[in-house]
């Protein structure tokens, strides 16, 4: 079931980081109300973040009656987000990240998309669960977003592309179409595919304001600098 906007219930956020204030005006935007955090790092040291309490920790759902209690009564979103950076702290929110998604998917907790008013999804769009849509992003026909994907501000999908599980579309980023992209890859800032038909292996990152025209291999890394270099531009030499 799609959830997208979904107000009837109040919305418990699954973990929490600086990107949380998003989807609070998210929320705020669509009428839903936020009843708290669930996040063990935080539940029993931390009150509050953003104005939101944190309430509980996740080994909560293990407890049956608990389970049925949040099932019943409240919606949920993911709201540790990842960044393809390899210093400790971004290291540490995507092993988090991960081991949430797989406590909503073990428990099939009921998972809203925030998709912002100023957003344009085509009706023929298929959208997953837990997919956050920022302003002015556009998602164009026939084409589909996976589980726990992020769109920001100003990204574009463009026609008949299927999108991974928990891709990641930093702003003003995007796709051309009939594209195949796999799961958990990250488009930095400014970054684009100018080619249609192009597969996107799981795991690729693309280095922000790069621009590529080929498929990519899993986990490859798209960048002008390092151990990953790939001649993306035809002047370009290895430094």
């Amino acid at each position: 079931m799609n959830l997208t906007n979904d107000n009837s219930k109040p919305l418990i956020f699954i973990g929490s980081n600086y990107h949380l204030c998003f989807f609070i005006d998210a929320c705020e935007l669509h009428g839903i109300k936020v009843h708290g955090i669930i996040d063990s790092d935080y539940f029993g040291n931390t009150d509050e973040l953003e104005g939101i309490p944190f309430i509980d920790t996740e080994i909560s759902f293990d407890d049956p009656q608990k389970l049925e209690y949040y099932k019943n009564n409240f919606n949920f979103f993911l709201a540790t987000n990842w960044v393809a950076d390899s210093d400790v702290i971004s290291v540490k929110n995507k092993q988090k990240r991960d081991r949430l998604i797989a406590i909503i998917d073990k428990y099939n907790l009921p998972c809203i998309n925030l998709v912002d008013p100023t957003a344009r999804v085509h009706k023929s769009a298929a959208l997953g669960k837990n997919i956050f849509i920022d302003a002015v992003c556009y998602i164009a026909p026939k084409s589909s977003i996976g589980d726990f994907t992020n769109l920001f501000t100003g990204a574009g999908i463009g026609y008949n592309n299927q999108i991974g599980r928990s891709c990641v579309f930093q702003r003003h980023s995007g796709t051309m179409n009939d594209n195949v992209i796999e799961d958990e890859v990250y488009f930095g800032l400014h970054s684009q595919d100018s080619k249609g038909g192009l597969h996107i292996r799981r795991g690729t990152v693309i280095h922000p304001c790069l621009m590529i025209r080929r498929d990519t291999k899993e986990n490859e890394v798209i960048s002008l600098v390092g151990k990953d270099l790939r001649r993306i531009y035809q002047l370009h030499q290895e430094a």
